[in-house]
């Protein structure tokens, strides 16, 4: 009786701290998304065609760096720590391998950007010092963002989200002021866009570090043995990673190379409409990867259809509202682009299908399902689909790039739901096994 009480009142409580969680991360991203999608969608108004694809550019070579640049690493430290989340000894050693790693693939990074990046701006004929601006911009950020990459990770790990989306809240609030003063004195420009994301990044940074004293203790020296473990982790979705890393701005850097400006312009303002599903993304890395990390062998699989189920509903119901309703995603877009209905509805079903890559990608990482052939196969047969889409078809129009892309995503999607099903059949033998044991 008091055993059934006491499993009663703990099983209640268990409840009500993820509802509380999920609350917290619906109100907060929300808050932190809103805020991001008003400075977006301001800044379509605000610049000139020729400044947004410039600017435009500019993001896609940013976060494209940024990939390149952790590979990966950051990540790998909340499923490495596992349930050590109290041993702050742990939890510093492992960023301080992480560290390791990125310290060095930021030279690399950097010096791939000081050649490329000039390399797509003089194709199009753009200004020496907007080019110079702009690149110091993207250099810039790379360097902040190495405190946000690993200093968020304990907040998260110990689901301080107050203190994670405060921090992003106010920075976003400062930024979108900011971007509203220079556009009211009409110097508001590609570059100046630019600036204001780096100085929100280091800010992002700085107080994550601050914030996450309270749970690690971060060595002097990095551990060889701790960045051995790394490497293993993360050695078998390099390659992964670094393809994703460009597929996932390849549509930015088609029109780049094949379209005008006011093409890269298009296929920014409309990737602005993709990041409605950033706070979805983020959902599937806060709340499902530390949810299914944690989670016993028995039942897996149900909870991985729930979740996906959630997933599949949540997109439907957007692809629908992108084909079906295009009108107000228009009217927020601006006089501009008005004449991209059809796009519309290809970009929301693009970015909906790439949703459910990702929560599925993150299921996958969250129980170590890592292979070494995963990179192999998907990889090469992405790059030969690629290759025969660029050489058949007119990549010139923002239409045919999103064509190109939505493609690509449906493809990219069977390879994931390939190793899921690998990766369920793999747990449901194991579970066999120990029952006749």
């Amino acid at each position: 009786m008091i055993k059934a009480l006491f499993r009663t009142r703990f099983s209640g409580l268990i409840y009500h701290n993820w509802f509380k969680i999920i609350i917290v991360f619906i109100a907060g991203q929300g808050a932190v998304q809103f805020v991001q999608l008003l400075s977006g969608f301001f800044l379509i108004h605000w610049l000139s065609v020729e400044d947004y694809a410039q600017y435009s550019i500019a993001f896609a070579f940013q976060s494209t760096a940024q990939v390149l640049v952790e590979l990966g690493v950051s990540g790998s430290v909340v499923a490495l720590v596992g349930n050590r989340i109290n041993d702050k000894a742990v939890l510093g050693k492992y960023i301080k391998g992480g560290k390791f790693f990125r310290n060095r693939m930021l030279f690399v990074v950097s010096v791939i950007c000081l050649i490329g990046f000039p390399y797509m701006t003089w194709q199009h004929g753009w200004p020496i010092h907007i080019t110079f601006f702009l690149l110091l911009c993207i250099l810039l950020n790379l360097f902040f963002s190495g405190n946000t990459a690993f200093y968020i990770t304990p907040l998260m790990i110990h689901r301080k989200l107050k203190d994670i989306y405060n921090i992003q809240l106010t920075s976003g609030i400062f930024r979108l002021i900011f971007l509203w003063i220079v556009y009211l004195l009409s110097i508001i420009n590609s570059w100046i866009a630019a600036l204001t994301t780096c100085l929100t990044v280091f800010y992002n940074g700085e107080r994550f570090r601050e914030k996450s004293k309270d749970f690690i203790e971060e060595p002097v020296e990095s551990d060889p043995e701790t960045r051995k473990e790394i490497l293993n982790y993360v050695k078998p979705v390099i390659p992964g990673i670094i393809y994703s890393a460009f597929s996932a701005q390849i549509s930015l850097f088609i029109i780049g190379i094949f379209g005008a400006s006011e093409n890269i312009a298009e296929v920014g303002a409309l990737g602005r409409l993709g990041q409605i599903f950033m706070i979805f993304n983020m959902a599937s890395s806060t709340l499902v990867v530390p949810y299914l990390a944690r989670q016993s062998k028995k039942y897996l699989g149900r909870k991985f259809l729930a979740i996906l189920g959630i997933g599949l509903c949540i997109a439907l119901t957007l692809i629908t509202i992108g084909f079906v309703l295009p009108e107000p995603l228009l009217w927020i877009m601006g006089d501009k682009y008005s004449h991209l209905k059809g796009e519309v509805g290809l970009l929301i079903l693009n970015s909906s299908i790439i949703f459910i890559n990702v929560l599925m990608w993150d299921m996958n990482c969250s129980r170590k399902w890592l292979w070494s052939w995963i990179p192999i196969v998907s990889i090469s047969s992405n790059i030969l689909l690629q290759a025969l889409m660029i050489f058949t078809m007119d990549l010139s129009t923002t239409y045919s790039v999103l064509i190109f892309s939505v493609i690509l995503s449906v493809f990219n999607l069977l390879n994931k739901i390939l190793v899921t099903i690998i990766g369920l059949n793999k747990t449901k033998n194991e579970i066999n096994l120990l029952s006749e044991e």
